[in-house]
């Protein structure tokens, strides 16, 4: 079983005056207000300064150096590749480097991406499309990416998900039967087709925290925001991810489904093995939000709120996904790309 330390390690908790500090003395800044932001297993504060606003990010201490530089070196690359993507920029240190070290941990000064969190606005197709093409975007920026340094192996990677069948004790027994059929449609359908899928860096964990959308057009994507979870996997993969949030009640339960994976294969087009693997990756991650997140949830009581977030769409997408035809599905998506 791949298993990343830092899902399991207690995040950073410096004190607002120990982050103030850690900005002075770092980038020279002198913060004007800030306040602390939420996250899973790092610490990340809000800091405005008379230059602007941004996001000082306290990396988890059993994350390694190397991971944080090769998100940094993502964003970089990004940036370059197509400027327009709206991802954060990050801030050189006094001394001209990416990030800095306190107390074991690594520290990294980002630019604030202004915009609504997506969860706390109105769904809408034309926002699901326009979400999809900057994901897509997102992809096509990544993919000319290339580091010898590789992203630690992560759970959430949907790649690895039959690894977590080990970890079903966690899971509520409600639950079990449908995410042993999850894994069990993972390792037929889609397993066997890893090797031959496009692979590259991806973000992976594109969803309604992660994003934020102009505050006076809530359809259009403003920002991108968390590389935390950056690995090296397939591209459908990436999509399986983004796609698992869009399985909502409605006349038909991959309606929403397909407008998002439509709007991706407009700018980013998938190949016939994406689309065969993508309804297995779809309930694959579905099934590791499920498994992970009750973990957690159990090790970290103080923050099970935030862990345990994302959990009843998933339940409800689950149980909508599992009972359709395999077939049907993929036959569905492919035929809303055409």
């Amino acid at each position: 079983m791949i298993e990343a330390a830092v899902l399991s390690a207690e995040a950073p908790a410096f004190t607002l005056e120990e982050a103030r500090e850690l900005v002075r003395r770092h980038w020279a800044l002198e913060p004007l207000a800030i306040a602390p932001l939420a996250s899973e297993r790092d610490q990340n504060f809000r800091v405005d300064a008379a230059a602007g606003r941004f996001v000082l990010k306290i990396a988890n201490r059993a994350e390694p150096p190397g991971v944080t530089r090769l998100q940094s070196a993502a964003l970089r690359h990004v940036a370059v590749s197509d400027p327009a993507v709206p991802v954060p920029r990050i801030m050189p240190t006094r001394t001209g480097v990416d990030q800095a070290f306190a107390a074991g941990s690594a520290i990294r000064l980002l630019t604030w991406m202004d915009g609504v969190p997506w969860h706390l606005t109105p769904a809408s197709r034309a926002q699901r499309r326009s979400v999809a093409a900057g994901h897509a975007r997102l992809v096509l920026a990544l993919a000319g990416f290339v580091s010898d340094q590789l992203a630690a192996p992560l759970q959430w990677d949907v790649q690895h998900a039959a690894t977590l069948r080990g970890q079903l004790g966690a899971v509520p027994p409600e639950l079990q039967a449908q995410v042993v059929a999850a894994l069990d449609c993972f390792e037929m359908r889609a397993a066997p087709l890893l090797a031959r899928l496009p692979r590259q860096f991806v973000h992976n964990d594109i969803q309604p925290h992660n994003v934020v959308v102009d505050e006076h057009d809530t359809d259009r994507m403003s920002g991108i925001l968390d590389f935390g979870d950056l690995v090296h996997s397939p591209v459908a993969c990436d999509l399986g991810v983004a796609a698992a949030y869009h399985v909502l009640p409605g006349a038909h339960p991959l309606q929403t489904v397909s407008e998002y994976v439509a709007a991706f294969h407009a700018v980013r087009p998938l190949g016939d093995d994406e689309f065969e693997a993508l309804p297995a990756l779809i309930v694959a991650r579905q099934a590791t939000t499920i498994v992970i997140t009750s973990r957690r949830a159990l090790t970290h009581a103080h923050n099970a709120a935030y862990i345990l977030r994302n959990q009843p769409t998933t339940r409800a997408g689950l149980a909508q996904l599992l009972p359709l035809g395999y077939d049907d599905v993929v036959d569905f998506l492919r035929s809303a790309c055409q």
